[in-house]
């Protein structure tokens, strides 16, 4: 026996026991309720005794052998003192199942007709009791094990524990309340559609009565603080019961999950001390019509205080003051089929189709789960809640749709953008102002998720928080004061946001409440609308009179991630803007979609002069032409730009875009006006004299754009007579073959009128250096970015690339903690805007940071002046030859690929076939592998099918590496080149199409090529790349040059032959061999794994990942060097001499290599298996290498092994269980001599070919 006999004397006395008259030792408790029911204790027989009626089917809970049998009989108690009767409990029930019966059920209790009506497991308070928690929440445990038993009948299912403490019982209980879909299936179903959530009320207390689950009215004190494991929990369970549902429509689900956050914000908001909270299934009192009814009447309400929207509808306060007249029975009718009419289609709430009652039912139950999945939690906070946070971007990233040109800003890009303004600075500055302006005004035009907000008012928090109140006047101490007692109060003052979607507008509000901080102006309008007549906006945002100006230039901070291209955006926008609003509107038509060049205006329109702006745009406004020049004059004009970031496809989720944030402050309005005079003045006069405190700047801006003439040569082409020097020069040649068509006098008042507009635009950019942050590509993205998006079931949304880390540690795009750290690259843009454009660049940061004067940004050198802006400094590529060098479009034509939507690709076979990138191999290889097939009606110019003697080119790709990639084109094909490709067609006697191609194809033309790319847009790259010039010898040289080099070409080609007839040789000794074993026989795999972070945290190391081994040629490169505490999460198998490396991601790629000898301190992949003979001596490792490189049943092995997904990879238990020959060990010595001998065939082979570009560029060399 566990207890003593005393202690047992002690708790049977606490329920109520007594000696039972002359019997010693025999205890009894008589229940009055039930016709004097007794339960009896013998001490000396050390059993429990529950009387005639309670039935047990065992006797093993009614002795003293277990403290867990006083349990139940405290629970027995209880039941009886509830008013339960003893003929309805059973102990230890028991049901068939499989081959004999279940285990035993502590209680049972039936219901008067014999069904159970409840199932109790009783544990031992405390370690028992959670043990046995854990399981269920885990898989159900014992107790969905019975309840599936049972037949599915019970209504509460309940697991409890209870100890005698201070004189009095406490019990504990975990209760679930059976729905009717948990009742059909096996346990793993029941399991599997229940809610996972538990009432600890609703069975024994005291409002409670016998047969009638009634869990108690949460209130707004009994709500639980989420937690770090709750935002997965409640995300992944929101998912649960969407599938279990069967709601197909996800992104309509998310939405109206917004719709219930909201609903249930405005309850935390209004509900007062101890007041029974709305948003809550009233279990035993709510059915799902008055349940939905409460729900709309708190979206009404939340709609109206939140976003001021009046939500049509007629509730019960409308339909007594219109029906008041009515008799109750006809009230009742109507209010009936009025309700009907509110919830039987498809409202607010419809998470799945409403049409009927049928319906209306289906969607109840799933909106009800929902709801009781977050109504015991407490979403309403003053002060940031990181985990709530968590769960609002799970939502956001994983769920919700982004319609045409939104996308979701991330928020650690939000954190960059923020910590790179001087926000430290303007506060100061603000704070000891004495005019009651006390902070800065901010806004976001295009507010969204709201992430710009939120983070925003998090910054100036923690600012306000740690200022030295002291220096300030009593006004503004006493507002310190209460801002840092009340956080955010100030926030309704200075903070606006500006959303036109009322799905994201109320997204927003819902996560500025998850963020904590839900007090800011989320306004529901259009952040283009006129400032006046616009009656959605308010305080600073509303013009009381109409001056007649477009400017607002109320804000001194400007935080946004604008639209971009919105399909025919004017058609539906007139009754917010007009031509009247924007200089740029009549530069759109109505099919046009280039809103962003709007939000570029309307940055300049709001910002107070020495405002700042962090914007995200499309990088199409830095080269496009038409508006988005002008959108550029409106930068150039009214702003310095202090820094533009250009952020990868990866940046965002939901798109392949690429975008740049630039970093803006506001000039005033009268900075360029007076610029533009002084140049008129110049040209007047031309008299070079100070400009903007630019000493001599037409003199500067001869220098650095007319290369070649001196400012008194310049002034002849001023004069309208230029001279000799003038007359040769490129630019001016350009300007003549421009404009041949116009006359003498016209020509001249065309280039001066171009040049007064270069002079002008060269003065307002000549004093700007700016910070370029530029992401990077692929790995170096990720780390960089220092997070990655999942779609992965259970891992959705956005995750820091390191496990165990948070974002904040792994980006070098900020440091939460610091405006000033050399490696992260906000502290560059931070102090540009301060004036620090000097201060040395970190060697870790130097490959993502530069700097780079505004005007080797610009291209002035054209005639035509798009005031494009390259974010690489526009290089002077000289050329020497020695002999003269003409323009490409002077000997060949330019043709641009054709352009096609996505929608005009078919999968049929059609006549318009186009080739793209990916038919040009590095080397410079035509492939016809891969072939794009486009609507056979769409109408596709002839000049672009690809010819003989064409050189076809990749004029643009996302990857820099393929830019400049070119082809000759042998013979005459069907192919049309395709949208970023181009075609040179040479039509000059005096060029060679081969040798045009041959230059080209060298590699300082591909460079040059791919310089142009990058500071170029798709639309006018032709034209640029027309302009670039190439020697042009006799066309004997040329024929010597083409000779010569079809000579190496030749080699080359007797090379690509040797190795795959080699390569074959190889294979037909492999496939000669008969797989007699497994792997797990003779290799090890996976054996030894480290983890950098902690082992090397502060010392470097080799990293071996996925994309530092050759597809195909067995070479590993070992020059990723990382810190340990950089570490990536892969970075943990550890390889032994002599190991074979298996790429188990795409294993067809033959990322395979065999390594003899491991440098210290190289850590692989755990994208790779690392195996490695058990005995050399038994199988050699090196054979297994030649096997998966060469062995086509091998291969055939690893595609059956492969699921069939976008992401096919093996594993360890497949690579073990897969068979390969046993050859003898002498065998096996001579079969990897006999490869070794080959291999260096191959190897040889490969390094002719490798030398081919160099023995051409000497080619080059000796003749040009």
């Amino acid at each position: 026996m566990n207890r003593s006999a005393m202690d047992i004397k002690q708790y049977i006395a606490a329920l109520g026991f007594i000696p039972k008259n002359g019997m010693s030792g025999v205890y009894h408790k008589i229940y009055a309720s039930h016709d004097n029911y007794a339960i009896t204790i013998d001490f000396n027989k050390e059993s429990i005794d529950y009387g005639e009626q309670i039935a047990a089917e065992s006797k093993t809970t009614q002795n003293f052998s277990q403290a867990e049998n006083f349990v139940v009989l405290e629970c027995v108690d209880r039941l009886l003192q509830k008013g339960y009767k003893p003929q309805n409990i059973i102990l230890e029930k028991t049901w068939p199942s499989g081959h004999g019966t279940s285990g035993r059920l502590d209680i049972c209790v039936n219901r008067e007709d014999g069904v159970p009506y409840m199932l109790i497991e009783c544990k031992t308070y405390g370690k028992e009791y959670k043990k046995e928690s854990t399981k269920i929440h885990k898989d159900g445990g014992q107790l969905f094990t019975y309840f599936q038993l049972s037949g599915g009948k019970p209504d509460v299912i309940m697991l409890y524990a209870s100890e005698l403490k201070g004189g009095k019982f406490v019990y504990e209980n975990e209760i679930i309340k059976i729905e009717d879909d948990y009742r059909n299936g096996d346990v793993k179903d029941i399991y599997e559609k229940w809610n996972k959530l538990t009432k600890d009320n609703g069975v024994f207390d005291s409002w409670v009565k016998p047969y009638n689950f009634q869990s108690k009215a949460l209130t707004k004190e009994q709500l639980k603080e989420i937690k770090a494991e709750d935002s997965s929990f409640i995300f992944n369970r929101f998912l649960e019961i969407l599938r279990h549902n069967v709601v197909s429509d996800k992104g309509n689900a998310f939405n109206k999950i917004f719709t219930l956050f909201l609903c249930k914000v405005y309850d935390e908001t209004t509900a007062k001390a101890g007041e029974e909270l709305k948003f809550q299934w009233l279990e035993g009192r709510d059915n799902h019509v008055d349940f939905q009814l409460r729900l709309t009447d708190l979206y009404s309400k939340g709609m109206k205080k939140f976003l001021d929207r009046t939500v049509s509808d007629f509730n019960d306060e409308d339909f007594e003051k219109r029906c008041a007249n009515l008799t109750e029975e006809t009230k009742q009718y109507l209010r009936h089929e009025v309700n009907k009419l509110r919830l039987e289609k498809n409202n607010e709430f419809a998470i799945k189709e409403v049409y009927d009652n049928a319906s209306f039912e289906e969607n109840a139950k799933v909106v009800k789960e929902v709801v009781e999945l977050i109504q015991g939690y407490r979403i309403r906070y003053n002060k940031r809640q990181q985990y709530l946070s968590d769960f609002f971007e799970l939502l956001l990233t994983t769920g919700l749709k982004q319609e045409a040109g939104q996308f979701f800003t991330p928020v650690p890009i939000a954190q960059f953008i923020i910590k790179s303004l001087p926000l430290d600075m303007i506060v100061a500055n603000k704070l000891e102002r004495e005019d009651g302006e006390i902070l800065p005004y901010m806004i976001d035009y295009a507010a969204g998720s709201g992430h710009f907000i939120t983070e925003y008012m998090h910054e100036v928090q923690s600012l306000i928080n740690t200022c030295d109140k002291g220096k300030y006047i009593d006004e503004t101490r006493k507002f310190i004061d209460a801002c840092q007692n009340d956080h955010f109060c100030w926030a309704p003052k200075y903070v606006y946001g500006v959303e036109k979607d009322y799905r994201l507008v109320k997204v927003g509000k819902v996560g500025c409440y998850l963020h904590g901080d839900g007090l800011a102006n989320v306004i529901l309008s259009d952040g283009l609308a006129n400032f006046c007549k616009n009656t959605e906006y308010k305080g600073k945002l509303r013009k009381v009179i109409d001056d007649g100006q477009m400017d607002n230039q109320q804000f001194d901070v400007l935080l946004s991630n604008p639209p971009y291209s919105v399909s025919s955006f004017r058609q539906t926008t007139r009754d917010y803007y007009t031509e009247r609003d924007f200089e740029l509107y009549n530069f759109l038509t109505d099919n046009s979609s280039e809103i962003e060049c709007l939000f570029v205006e309307r940055t300049k329109q709001l910002l107070k002069e020495g405002g700042v702006a962090g914007v995200i745009l499309p990088s199409s406004i830095l080269n496009n032409t038409g508006i988005y020049t002008k959108a550029r004059e409106i930068i150039l004009q009214y702003f310095d730009i202090v820094a533009i970031a250009e952020l990868g496809s990866n940046t965002f989720m939901a798109t392949n875009t690429n975008t740049v944030v630039l970093f803006l402050r506001r000039r005033d309005n009268y900075f360029a006006a007076n610029t533009k005079s002084a140049v008129e003045t110049y040209f007047r006069t031309l008299n070079d004299v100070t400009i903007n405190g630019i000493e001599a700047p037409v003199s500067k801006y001869v220098a650095h754009v007319w290369e070649g003439l001196d400012y008194a040569d310049y002034v002849t082409l001023l004069q309208k007579s230029p001279n000799d020097k003038v007359k040769v020069h490129e630019i001016y040649l350009e300007y003549r073959k421009k404009l041949s068509s116009k006359s003498e006098a016209k020509i001249f008042e065309a280039i001066l009128s171009i040049e007064a507009e270069k002079l002008l635009y060269f003065i307002l950019a000549y004093p700007q250096k700016v910070v370029i942050v530029k992401s990077g590509e692929k790995d170096i993205e990720k780390r960089f970015l220092g997070y990655e998006f999942s779609n992965r079931r259970g891992n959705e949304g956005i995750h820091a690339i390191q496990r165990g880390k948070n974002i904040d540690e792994c980006t070098q795009l900020f440091d939460a903690n610091s405006y000033d750290n050399p490696l992260r690259a906000s502290s560059y843009v931070y102090k540009a805007f301060k004036g620090d454009i000097t201060s040395p660049i970190a060697e870790a940061m130097q490959s993502h940071i530069s700097r780079i004067f505004l005007i080797d940004m610009l291209a002035f050198n054209r005639c035509v002046f798009e005031k494009d802006i390259s974010i690489v400094a526009k290089k002077k590529v000289t050329i020497n030859s020695n002999f003269s060098l003409e323009s490409i479009e002077e000997l060949a034509k330019v043709i641009r690929g054709v352009t096609y939507a996505k929608e005009d690709q078919v999968q049929e076979v059609t006549n318009n076939v186009v080739l793209t990138a990916d038919n040009i191999t590095l080397s410079g290889d035509l492939e016809i592998n891969k072939l794009i097939y486009l609507q056979p009606n769409k109408k596709l110019d002839a000049d672009k099918v690809l010819r003989k003697n064409d050189c076809f080119v990749c004029f643009s790709s996302g990857s820099k590496a393929h830019v400049g990639k070119i082809t000759f084109i042998e013979k005459d094909t069907s192919f049309y080149a395709g949208g970023f490709m181009g075609i040179i067609r040479a039509y000059s006697d005096r060029i060679l199409p081969k040798f045009l191609y041959t230059v080209l194809n060298s590699a300082l033309y591909r460079q040059i090529i791919r310089d142009e790319s990058s500071g170029n847009n798709i639309q006018n790259l032709s034209q640029s790349i027309a302009r670039i010039k190439v020697p042009v010898p006799p066309i004997d040289i040329q024929k010597q040059i083409v000779e010569e080099i079809g000579k190496v070409d030749k080699s080359t080609s007797i090379a690509n032959s040797v190795i795959n007839n080699k390569i074959s040789d190889i294979k037909t000794i492999i496939n000669g061999l008969v797989p007699t074993v497994g792997i797990k026989e003779y290799f090890d795999i996976n054996t030894k794994v480290l983890n950098p972070a902690s082992c090397w945290e502060n010392e470097h190391f080799t990293y071996v990942d996925i994309d530092s081994v050759g597809k195909g040629d067995g070479n590993i490169s070992f020059d990723k060097i990382i810190l340990g505490k950089d570490a990536p999460s892969r970075a943990r198998r550890v390889a032994q001499d002599r190991t074979v490396i298996i790429s188990t991601v795409r294993p067809y790629l033959k990322g395979f290599a065999y390594i003899e000898n491991v440098p210290n301190k190289t850590i692989f992949s755990t994208g790779f298996a690392l195996l490695r003979s058990k005995n050399e001596e038994n199988y050699i490792s090196k054979l297994l290498y030649y096997l998966f490189m060469f062995s086509d049943d091998l291969m055939k092995q690893m595609e059956t092994a492969m699921p069939k997904a976008s992401y096919p990879s093996i594993n360890k238990d497949d690579i073990g269980n897969f068979r390969i020959p046993m050859p003898s060990i002498n065998e096996q010595k001579r079969i990897i001599s006999q490869i070794e001998a080959l291999e260096l065939e191959i190897n040889n082979a490969r390094t002719t070919i490798e030398n081919a570009t160099s023995e051409k560029q000497a080619i080059l060399d000796k003749y040009l």
